[in-house]
């Protein structure tokens, strides 16, 4: 099948021209000059926005419309198409990626129509970039790895480069570095063969930003200056905003903290100006992070803030349920399409049958009858069949996910299971210790609080949750045991608002307990006074409640280094349990459990530990 002509003549611009200004102005000289709405417009509309991708993004907006509406006009199917591809590329920029998905499902639709090869790859290209921005980046290289299938029947050198530098960047957001390096390697090479200079660079700082994840900081600046220069000389504005982002990644790796926050500086203008939030969100987080090294805590706190506006915006999870439903609605669409297409067919060759018995039947009038009646017995029987083997699949799926449920449900209580006695053993282990001191008012005094918590922990055991009164009453007294074990010095502190204290909030049992325990072992154990742990329970929204447990002791890292002295004589199992279970709990669930762990630090020295548990409600 035959590459269309019209994306072509786009793709020998974006991969051989680009770099040349002049090129640019020649196309917006004839654009001035044609003003007739015709198909020529609408490819002129569309080559022009390939410069401003790398120039500024902010011009093709205007121009795409003008485009669509030219093509809507006078049915230009091909223009349409090419139209909503560039317009897709635009809002993956910009950060809009559900119009993106919205846009690049419409072109698919239409390349579909029309067998536009080249220009299905593209829009592909288009859906795994959103994918891998949507941090699902094995769905985008999935998509990518059937481009290249698709290549090797349709062979096209130019959309092989781009097809493998969006691999190389799909693989790098996985982590897996050696394989997105032999990607951009693949691109440059290509790049080189047509003397695509851009390409180059644009390689050139995809190996940069692969360094800099590697921690080879000097190489990373020797390949991001490369690249810099030549996007300068060509004045590509958004490649000079990732180049410099990424440059003072590596600065600020370096000691040159000061150089770092001018280039970002850089980026983050550039940024505004083309309204590219997605990488705008970026830019302020990092700079976030410098200004903190240079203890400016207050310019730290401005840029974070602005970071998480934007990130609230782009990442909610309604943006993100309606692409896929978007994506769902695209594939069923598709499904029924070739579905009717069957039946017309179907339906085609019944009428030209119909035809041709009608013939004969002036003399074979009572053969005609028979064959009619026995093509309509076996069509019924036919049928038949088809509604049962639907209805057997659908059986089928429903058992293997009735199964997939209760296997996750008996992990669950599996797991469950070896949580209890862990904590079992761990206070049974402080009672021997009284008894073998010789303590016994404190082995009395401690066995009756640990019978009081177990008696409540069975309570609430099979029903899986518990009220955050009721979960406070119990870390309490948790806490009064490790109190004992401590020597009575150990200082805790509860801060619950008014607003979760109902025994109509639900949270999952043993949640918090785990993470409190993990605090007093690995942080306040090693330290002699001053052992503080504060937990605070708010809510955050009408569906989330917020935990924050808050200890002063050594921090992770002098933690790690003890237990490695230690690790051949003692396993940790808490927190891997709890883990797992966060892992169990998410299965299947639209509001998930998040967690996260801060390391509190002073002038460089760990001060503690802070935990930050966002709990959905469950009401009764």
């Amino acid at each position: 099948m035959k590459f269309k002509i019209t994306f072509f003549l786009f793709l020998i611009i974006n991969f051989l021209g680009f770099s040349q200004v002049h090129e640019l102005d020649s196309i917006e000289k004839l654009i001035a000059i044609h003003k007739k709405r015709d198909t020529t417009r609408v490819n002129l509309l569309n080559q022009v926005t390939k410069f401003y991708t790398t120039q500024d993004i902010s011009k093709s907006e205007t121009v795409l419309n003008e485009a669509i509406g030219i093509s809507k006009e006078i049915n230009f199917t091909q223009g349409l198409a090419d139209s909503y591809t560039n317009f897709t590329s635009f809002h993956v920029q910009s950060g809009k990626y559900d119009k993106a998905l919205e846009l690049a499902l419409k072109a698919k639709n239409l390349q579909d129509s029309i067998n536009d090869i080249s220009g299905l790859i593209y829009t592909n290209s288009s859906i795994a970039r959103i994918y891998n921005h949507l941090d699902e980046s094995n769905k985008a290289i999935d998509i990518q790895l059937e481009n290249l299938e698709i290549l090797k029947k349709y062979p096209n050198r130019n959309i092989e480069a781009q097809v493998h530098f969006y691999l190389g960047t799909a693989y790098e957001e996985i982590e897996k570095y050696n394989e997105a390096e032999v990607h951009y390697l693949a691109a440059k090479q290509i790049a080189e063969s047509v003397n695509f200079e851009t390409g180059i660079a644009i390689a050139n700082s995809s190996l940069g930003v692969i360094e800099n994840k590697r921690k080879n900081y000097k190489s990373a600046i020797n390949y991001l200056n490369q690249s810099l220069i030549f996007f300068k000389k060509n004045n590509q504005q958004a490649n000079i905003a990732h180049s410099n982002l990424e440059l003072a990644v590596a600065y600020a790796n370096t000691s040159r903290v000061n150089e770092a926050i001018l280039v970002n500086d850089e980026a983050i203008k550039i940024y505004k100006e083309q309204n590219n939030i997605k990488n705008l969100s970026r830019a302020y987080l990092e700079q976030s992070h410098y200004y903190k090294q240079k203890n400016d805590y207050l310019n730290s706190s401005k840029f974070l803030e602005e970071h998480y506006k934007i990130k609230d915006s782009i990442f909610s999870k309604e943006k993100v349920s309606v692409m896929e439903e978007m994506q769902t609605k695209y594939e069923t669409e598709k499904t029924k399409k070739e579905k009717e297409l069957a039946e017309q067919e179907v339906a085609i060759i019944k009428l030209e049958s119909q035809k041709n018995r009608n013939l004969f039947l002036g003399l074979l009038a009572i053969t005609s009858l028979l064959i009619t009646t026995l093509l309509f017995y076996f069509s019924r029987i036919k049928a038949k069949k088809k509604a049962e083997i639907i209805t057997l699949e659908l059986h089928e799926t429903q058992k293997r996910l009735a199964i997939e449920k209760q296997f996750k449900d008996s992990e669950l209580k599996a797991l469950k299971a070896q949580m209890n006695p862990h904590f079992i053993f761990n206070a049974l282990n402080s009672i021997q210790d009284y008894i073998v001191l010789n303590q016994k008012n404190l082995a009395s005094d401690y066995l009756g609080k640990f019978a009081d918590l177990i008696r409540n922990y069975l309570h609430f055991s099979d029903t899986g949750f518990i009220s955050v009164p009721d979960e406070v009453h119990n870390l309490n007294l948790y806490l009064e045991l490790e109190k004992l074990r401590f020597e009575d010095k150990l200082e805790y502190t509860f801060q619950v608002d008014d607003t979760v204290n109902s025994d109509t909030i639900n949270i999952p049992t043993m949640l918090i307990q785990p993470y409190v325990e993990n605090a007093l072992k690995h942080g306040l154990l090693h330290k002699k006074d001053n052992r503080k742990l504060k937990i605070s329970i708010n809510k955050v929204s009408d569906k989330i409640i917020e935990c924050i447990i808050e200890d002063n002791g050594i921090g992770r890292e002098k933690s790690k280094e003890i237990n490695k002295k230690r690790q051949a004589q003692h396993k940790s199992f808490a927190l891997k349990a709890t883990t797992e279970r966060l892992d169990l709990l998410n299965y299947g669930s639209e509001k998930k459990i998040g967690v996260e762990i801060i390391d509190l630090k002073e002038n460089d020295q760990a001060t503690g530990t802070k935990v930050v548990l966002k709990i959905p409600i469950l009401k009764n």
